[in-house]
C-alpha cells in the first residue's frame, strides 16, 4: 500500500514494553488460555492485540469503564514467568535482536473468532464496597483535588531517582498499570481538547514536542490551557483497577497550569521535516513526587552512552489518541494508557525510505517503529521515546515524537522523533534559568 503524504502533525505508536523482556512472544502464541465469564474452559487462544478483532472491538470506544478495563487486563496473556526467566538470562537490551512476534503483546482471543460474550469484570462486593467509598471520597474534593499547588519535593536526588517507577512489579501486557511510566503528561488546551503528551524531566519542567504548543493547531485550540500529570484513564475519576486479592486505586490526577513555555529557536512552524521540533514547558508550581507522578531521565552526553543499533527496543506510551494537529486521518484513541515495544531505525535506512517520499532526516533526528498493522499507532504527538539503561536501571528519554506517515501502521515506515541528546545543553539553559 503506498503512503501519499506525511502528516504534519505527529503520531505515537502509543503503548510499550516490561523494561526488563527480551523474550519473544513467539513461544506463547496460540497457547490455550481462558476467557472470563465464558463456561468453556480453555475457550481462547494466545494471539497478538492486532490479530485479536474481539479483543479490539472492547478496546476502542471512547468511554471504558473501571469493569471494562478490567476485563481487557484479565484477557492480556500472563508471560511474567517467562520474562522473569529471560531477564535473567538476558545481557542487554541494546544488543539484542527480536522477532517481529514479539513488538506486540498477546491477549487471549475467542478461538471460534467470535466476539467475547461478556466483557465486564464486576468489582468483588468487598472491593465494590472500598471502590465506592474512594469515589465518593473524590467526588466530594471535586475540582480541589484537580487543580492545586503543591509544595516542591524534598530529599529526591534526580540524578539518582530519574526514571525508576516505584514498584517491585515486573509489567507486561498492553495495558499500562496504574503506576506505569508516572511521567507522561497530558497537555490539555483551551478548547478542553487533548492532542499531545509530555514526559516530566524534574518537578517544574516538561519535555515536549515543539509543534504541540506552538503553531496553527494550537492556535486552533485557544493555547495550552494546563498540564495532567498523574492520568491512567481520562474517562474515570478515581482511577482504580481490582488486582489479585486487593484494589489498586491511583492517586488523584494532577492539573497544573504553565508559567511559561519554551520552544527552541531554530524551530519553524512551517517547516515540513519538523527539525528543531521540541520546547519545554515550566510549570507554575512544581509538584511533589509520588508513585503516580515522577521524572524520567534524561540522556547524559558526558557519560558513555550505548550506541544505538539497528532492532534495538524502544518503548513508547500513551493514550493512542487521534493526532489532534493532523489534518488527514481520524482514528479511535483510547481513554486508558497503552504501552507497546518499537524497533529503532539506523539513520542511513530510515534516510532512504523518507528520501523516496520528498522527506529529509535531520542530524538531531531519529527513527523507530514502521511495523506492520499496528492499531494504536496513531496519537500522543511530544510522548518520549523511551530506553531501558540496564546498567542504572533506569528509564531514559531518547526521543520526542515529532511525525510520521499519515497512513499508520505501514510496515517499513518508521516515525521520526527528536533526538534528546543532541539537545541536552538547550535543555539544561531552559531548566537552570529558572531555577
Amino acid at each position: 500500500m503506498h503512503c501519499k503524504r506525511f502528516s504534519f502533525g505527529s503520531y505515537l505508536w502509543c503503548a510499550l514494553l516490561v523494561c526488563c523482556s527480551n523474550l519473544t512472544d513467539a513461544t506463547l502464541n496460540n497457547r490455550p488460555c481462558d476467557i472470563p465469564n465464558e463456561t468453556t474452559k480453555q475457550n481462547g487462544i494466545c494471539i497478538r492485540v492486532s490479530q485479536c478483532s474481539a479483543y479490539l472491538q472492547v478496546r476502542n470506544v471512547t468511554n471504558l469503564p473501571a469493569e471494562k478495563v478490567n476485563f481487557l487486563k484479565k484477557v492480556q496473556c500472563d508471560t511474567m514467568e517467562t520474562t522473569a526467566t529471560a531477564a535473567a538470562t538476558a545481557t542487554t537490551e541494546s544488543t539484542t535482536t527480536v522477532s517481529n512476534e514479539s513488538y506486540e503483546s498477546l491477549v487471549c482471543c475467542p478461538a471460534n473468532g467470535q466476539d467475547y460474550l461478556h466483557p465486564v469484570i464486576q468489582f468483588s462486593k468487598f472491593e465494590y464496597r472500598r471502590f465506592l467509598d474512594v469515589t465518593s471520597r473524590f467526588k466530594r474534593k471535586k475540582l480541589k483535588r484537580r487543580i492545586q499547588t503543591v509544595e516542591p519535593s524534598t530529599g529526591f536526588n534526580l540524578l539518582n531517582e530519574c526514571g525508576k517507577q516505584v514498584t517491585n512489579r515486573i509489567y507486561g501486557g498492553e495495558i499500562a498499570e496504574l503506576d506505569e511510566y508516572p511521567w507522561l503528561a497530558l497537555l490539555v488546551y483551551n478548547s478542553n481538547d487533548y492532542g499531545c503528551s509530555g514526559a516530566l524531566i524534574d518537578d517544574r519542567h516538561i519535555l515536549t514536542a515543539a509543534h504541540c504548543v506552538e503553531g496553527e493547531g494550537v492556535r486552533e485550540r485557544r493555547g495550552l490551557k494546563h498540564v495532567r500529570l498523574g492520568e491512567f484513564n481520562v474517562k474515570t475519576e478515581p482511577d482504580c483497577i481490582e488486582e489479585p486479592n486487593y484494589l489498586s486505586c491511583a492517586d488523584a490526577a494532577l492539573d497544573i497550569a504553565h508559567e511559561r513555555i519554551h520552544v527552541h529557536p531554530e524551530y519553524k512552524e512551517y517547516s515540513n521535516y519538523k527539525y528543531n521540533d521540541i520546547a519545554i514547558i515550566r510549570l507554575k508550581h512544581p509538584v511533589s513526587f509520588t508513585h503516580f507522578i515522577m521524572p524520567i531521565c534524561l540522556p547524559n552526553k558526558t557519560s558513555q552512552m550505548t550506541p544505538l543499533v539497528e532492532g534495538q527496543m524502544f518503548s513508547v506510551s500513551g493514550w493512542g489518541r487521534t493526532d489532534l494537529f493532523n489534518k488527514y486521518f481520524i482514528n479511535i484513541h483510547s481513554p486508558i494508557k497503552l504501552k507497546l515495544r518499537i524497533p529503532y531505525v539506523s539513520n542511513e535506512n530510515c534516510t532512504k525510505i523518507l528520501e523516496m517520499f520528498g522527506m529529509r532526516l535531520g542530524p538531531k533526528q531519529l527513527c523507530a517503529g514502521g511495523e506492520y498493522a499496528k492499531d494504536t499507532c496513531a496519537g500522543d504527538s511530544g510522548g518520549p521515546l523511551m530506553y531501558f539503561d540496564r546498567q542504572h536501571s533506569r528509564w531514559v528519554a531518547y526521543g520526542v515524537v515529532s511525525y510520521g506517515f499519515t497512513q499508520c501502521g505501514m510496515a517499513g515506515k518508521p516515525a521520526v522523533y527528536t533526538n534528546v541528546g543532541e539537545y541536552r545543553e538547550w535543555i539544561n539553559s531552559i531548566v537552570e534559568q529558572n531555577i
